[in-house]
């Protein structure tokens, strides 16, 4: 019986090393394992800058009745992951010769809603509306003015330094055709 305690003693004291040995080796396997994934997480943010400065150029063309009624070009500055610009463009026309009170306003708003970056391309999205007046009306009735309200909501993805027609629309009924030409660069800093 005494080389039975002798064993079992043995084993006893041996049993806290070897779960030590054991607890030891996969907690610092699995440290190493987090210590990688924490330096792979951060090379990747390092890659993408924050903040990159772009200059977007949006060109605006509508066409009613075979003749060029509003051709607009707009060049902006914006940055990735910041406030998002924004452009108000308001005219006001007498809407009579003979009285100066009437007045008709045209309008045209430009808003970036999204502005993201991946590779080489940029994804936007981009909201235009317009608010346009027209003398065209029927033989024998008074011209009075009429208004026209649009919106367009345009949520392409272009690559840098292309011009793209991102837009194009002709309504036959109205013989209005309407175009939105969209180009976006770099505006890297020296």
């Amino acid at each position: 019986m005494p080389m039975s305690r002798m064993i079992l003693a043995a084993l006893l004291m041996a049993a806290p090393m070897l779960c030590a040995q054991t607890a030891g080796t996969s907690n610092g396997a699995s440290a190493k394992a987090e210590t990688r994934a924490a330096a792979a997480e951060s090379g990747k943010k390092a890659r993408q800058p924050a903040h990159e400065p772009l200059q977007i150029t949006i060109n605006f063309k509508r066409v009613y009745h075979g003749k060029l009624s509003s051709d607009k070009t707009y060049t902006l500055a914006a940055t990735t992951n910041e406030t998002l610009p924004a452009i108000r463009d308001d005219a006001r026309f007498h809407a009579s010769a003979s009285d100066e009170k009437d007045y008709l306003e045209s309008n045209t708003d430009v808003d970036i809603l999204a502005l993201k970056r991946s590779g080489g391309s940029i994804y936007l999205a981009l909201r235009i509306s317009t608010q346009t007046f027209g003398m065209d009306v029927p033989e024998g009735l008074p011209k009075l003015p009429g208004i026209g309200i649009h919106q367009y909501i345009l949520t392409p993805t272009v690559s840098i330094g292309k011009q793209v027609t991102v837009y194009s629309s002709t309504d036959a009924l109205h013989k209005t055709t309407v175009e939105v030409q969209l180009l976006v660069q770099s505006a890297g800093v020296n």
